[in-house]
């Protein structure tokens, strides 16, 4: 006999999502992902805040995480490289990794981070790691030399412009909302069936009212259950944003008075 072909729910979702009907709800949200990132690629040389973060990682959700960061754009004039990007982060939270340091320079020390390892036991080792390594990348999703501003706006930018190929998509601004005590925009995106070419369920961007970068990213995936709570997947939250504050090349030199690096 012929197999009819299934028509429950489960495969009905196993199958991409229609292409739009007419302009996409992403367009505002996108206007405003592509303003963020030239803002910061014209006009923030440095920067320094403190990110907190969570991520779910093999199902299970890590416990939440504070990184002090300072941060430099490439940076060019005249053509003339000034700068080259740079990344400097200090772990404050949880115990585990309490004191652990990062430092990473685009193109110096063959690519590779210089890490102290921090936590409660042989916290002074230091080590050279590739950020693509499995060491590296073991505790989290995304590569450490990746944790930015810029490169979080270009990702959420790629994340965009796929999703704009589909339908099945929810878009609302929510004004006046705070994040570490400043107004922001709220852009919420809901998908609101699982598909396999979707990355969450619903995402909230909050984008800073003064100026246009964003201060904090969450995304949900689908409840388990029909009717049950979404699933927080990751959060990131840029507390404290000091933008141009003047970094100087002494703050990404391994032997910089402030840093515990051992050789």
């Amino acid at each position: 006999p012929v197999q009819q072909p299934r028509d429950d729910a489960s495969h009905q979702l196993d199958v991409p999502a229609p292409p739009p009907d007419g302009p996409h709800p992403l367009l505002p949200a996108m206007k405003i992902a592509y303003n963020s990132y030239e803002f910061l690629s014209t006009r923030v040389k440095d920067y320094s805040c403190r990110v907190v973060k969570q991520e779910r990682i093999d199902g299970r959700l890590r416990p939440m995480e504070y990184i002090d960061a300072k941060v430099r754009h490439d940076w060019r004039t005249g053509g003339r490289l000034v700068h080259p990007r740079s990344l400097y982060l200090k772990f404050i939270a949880p115990d585990e990794v309490a004191g652990r340091e990062v430092l990473w320079v685009e193109g110096n020390n063959d690519g590779k981070m210089i890490v102290r390892r921090g936590g409660r036991r042989f916290n002074y080792i230091t080590v050279e790691l590739d950020p693509q390594s499995e060491t590296a990348t073991r505790d989290s999703q995304y590569m450490l030399t990746d944790m930015g501003l810029k490169m979080f706006v270009r990702r959420l930018i790629d994340i965009g412009l796929e999703d704009m190929k589909y339908g099945e998509c929810e878009v609302k601004f929510f004004q006046d909302v705070k994040v570490d005590d400043r107004p922001c925009t709220c852009i919420q995106i809901t998908h609101p069936k699982p598909r396999p070419q979707f990355m969450f369920h619903i995402a909230r961007i909050f984008v800073d009212a003064e100026n246009p970068v964003p201060l904090r990213y969450e995304a949900y995936d689908w409840p388990p259950e029909e009717g049950g709570r979404p699933v927080l997947k990751e959060q990131f939250t840029f507390q404290h944003l000091k933008l141009n504050v003047g970094l100087g090349d002494a703050e990404f030199r391994r032997e910089y008075s402030a840093y515990k690096f051992r050789d």
